[in-house]
């Protein structure tokens, strides 16, 4: 009965693919007519074979026939073929081994990296064709079967995706999926087949607020128990990490000038936080961030040796080079692996898909102290944007567990905008900015205020600047001490055209609120994630002209939902005028459903931010 559903699936997505390439391919720049992938694992070994066939519809696709392979010293690449034909397959040329470019694959943090890429690309001047490539991996070290998705590219579709993997029986496998059917399976005496057929139709667009990670279709097959540089299983959190724990045996050791200079940094002091922080600011002061990839697939960080040699290395190896450092003051931490990324992923219950960044948990009394290794600017202690509120792994001989990174609130992120208009009848105005940043935008600016020059900050500023004609008079970027997590922006600029005429009287329109630009309902199509509060405190006030005063009649705007909220108020202070805003969206996840009623709220916020102040001759 599980093959007959199977197939009746199966047949469905064929029908699904006929009509798709009937009624779309010409009004996209390139399909994926058919992807299809090869696993066959063995005790010691897999391989993987993909092949493509990509049809290029018109001369703007051309660059998706560039074609680019990566591989590493830990997997051999082999069996690399490729050749163009027409539609009908009518074979047009073959892709010459000459034609084949070899590289490293170091990026521009990166030392050196044992990773490489294959390049080539096959083009034609007659549309549309089709590049039909295909390539073998073989691995030696492996946690995962396979991590697949029936996406090639993320804006191309893809008609017929097949995955098949071949595991012996007698290796017991897990596999998480995520928006793909459950594959067919055939047992036999000494293997399992599993297959997946199916699509990727729709591709996905970039939505402001959304985790396209979690809408994309993939499959994660693993085995229950691996040899990766020592033996591991990924059986539940505490044995996958125990394997985390057993590789990263024996690297932690200091040189002896590297201990005689910790025991300078931090004599007489007694306090551990005082330590810590001391021991924090010194990696900061004299290692950097360079990606060193190499050895049992850049898993292993290198020893702490190494850094305190070399004065670099990547998250891994600056992580547990911070741990040596905690280690031989007598301070307990643990290396801790997380994904960092802009939005929290959605948990996949998955091991070896869950981790991309390494930092280390220092647990001091009731508290945790949380240290992002790779940077030399964020401030001790700092939980940044990037792996707020969510889950980590704490790698600990047998009680490494999942803990959640606290999530930041709306004090944590908070912007204060204070503009102060010194308007004059000829229509222009002295404006002073003062701002105050916290959370995303101290991250930016904080970056800004330490790796750029003056030339570029001036540029930069100028551009975030949120007005028309404007001339900036002075800038100046404020931070009060290396550990504070806010930055100070105040520009002073003469802004023309603020005032305009109305007969004997002139009007001007407040600044409005920084409000995120949310698609209508009609065209979004991922969930709302918002990860940390947008949160917002404006004060605006305009010193009006000799012998003006107000028309408009003072007034407040309130808006609250369970969304967010918005507060408006406009203040007769005599020669001034004050408008005080505050807005506040929560953090929240919220289905297709729900978005109606979220854009709503957003809009209901652009119509009452709308506000236009008459003033007039005193009376």
């Amino acid at each position: 009965m599980k093959k007959a559903l199977s197939w009746f699936r199966i047949q469905g997505v064929l029908f699904l693919i006929i009509f798709y390439h009937q009624s779309h391919c010409q009004h996209v720049d390139a399909t994926i007519i058919q992807f299809t992938t090869v696993c066959t694992a063995g005790k010691d070994h897999l391989t993987q074979t993909d092949s493509v066939i990509l049809q290029i519809n018109s001369r703007s696709g051309d660059h998706y026939a560039e074609i680019s392979i990566p591989w590493s010293d830990d997997e051999r690449l082999s069996d690399v073929a490729a050749r163009i034909e027409t539609v009908d397959g009518k074979k047009i040329r073959d892709l010459k081994k000459k034609e084949i470019i070899d590289r490293s694959a170091i990026s521009e943090q990166s030392l050196y990296e044992d990773h490489y890429i294959k390049s080539f690309e096959l083009k034609h001047n007659v549309y549309p064709y089709r590049l039909f490539y295909t390539y073998t991996r073989t691995f030696h070290n492996f946690i995962t079967y396979a991590w697949w998705s029936p996406v090639v590219f993320r804006k191309v579709p893809t008609l017929l995706a097949t995955l098949r993997v071949t595991i012996p029986s007698d290796m017991p496998y897990s596999f998480y999926l995520n928006h793909i059917p459950e594959p067919m399976i055939d047992s036999t005496a000494g293997s399992v087949l599993l297959e997946w057929k199916t699509a990727y139709l729709d591709p996905l667009k970039d939505e402001i607020f959304s985790q396209p990670e979690d809408a994309e279709p993939y499959v994660v097959i693993a085995p229950r128990f691996f040899k990766y540089g020592v033996a591991g299983s990924t059986e539940d959190w505490q044995s996958f990490g125990n394997w985390q724990y057993r590789l990263l045996e024996g690297p932690d050791v200091l040189p002896e000038t590297e201990k005689a200079t910790i025991s300078r940094l931090i004599h007489g002091v007694t306090d551990k936080l005082g330590v810590v922080k001391i021991l924090y600011h010194y990696l900061q002061d004299h290692t950097r961030y360079i990606n060193v990839s190499i050895g049992i697939g850049g898993l292993k960080p290198f020893p702490a040796s190494y850094v305190a040699l070399n004065k670099y290395g990547d998250c891994k190896a600056l992580t547990n080079y911070m741990k040596a450092l905690l280690s031989y003051a007598g301070i307990e931490s643990f290396y801790t692996l997380i994904y960092a990324s802009r939005q929290p992923r959605k948990p996949a219950k998955c091991f070896a898909s869950e981790f991309n960044h390494a930092l280390l948990a220092v647990p001091l009394g009731n508290d945790t102290i949380w240290l992002e290794n790779t940077s030399n600017i964020n401030p001790f202690g700092y939980v940044g944007t990037s792996i707020q509120n969510r889950d980590a792994l704490i790698v600990s001989n047998e009680n490494s567990r999942l803990v959640r990174v606290p999530e930041l609130k709306k004090e944590d992120v908070l912007v204060l905008n204070r503009l102060s208009y010194d308007l004059n009848v000829n229509g222009d105005a002295r404006l002073a900015v003062n701002s105050s940043f916290k959370g995303r935008n101290f991250e930016k600016f904080n970056q800004l205020h330490t790796d750029y020059v003056n030339d570029d900050k001036e540029r930069i500023i100028r551009d975030y600047m949120p007005f028309g004609n404007y001339e900036v008079v002075t800038w100046e970027l404020k931070k009060q001490n290396r550990d504070t997590a806010r930055i100070d922006l105040n520009v002073v600029l003469n802004v023309s055209k603020v005032l305009k005429s109305l007969g004997n009287e002139f009007y001007f329109e407040v600044r409005k609120c920084d409000i995120p630009s949310f698609e209508p309902p009609a065209v979004r199509s991922l969930p709302v994630a918002i990860p940390y509060p947008i949160y917002s405190i404006d004060t605006l006030e305009y010193d009006l002209p000799a012998g003006y005063g107000i028309k408009t009649p003072p007034d407040t705007v309130e808006i609250d939902t369970r969304f967010g909220n918005y507060r408006r108020v406009l203040l007769d202070a005599g020669k001034k005028i004050i408008v005080l805003r505050k807005f506040e969206v929560y953090t929240g996840n919220y289905i297709t459903v729900e978005y109606p009623d979220f854009y709503n709220f957003i809009r209901s916020v652009r119509e009452a931010d709308v506000k236009k102040i008459v003033i007039r001759p005193a009376l």
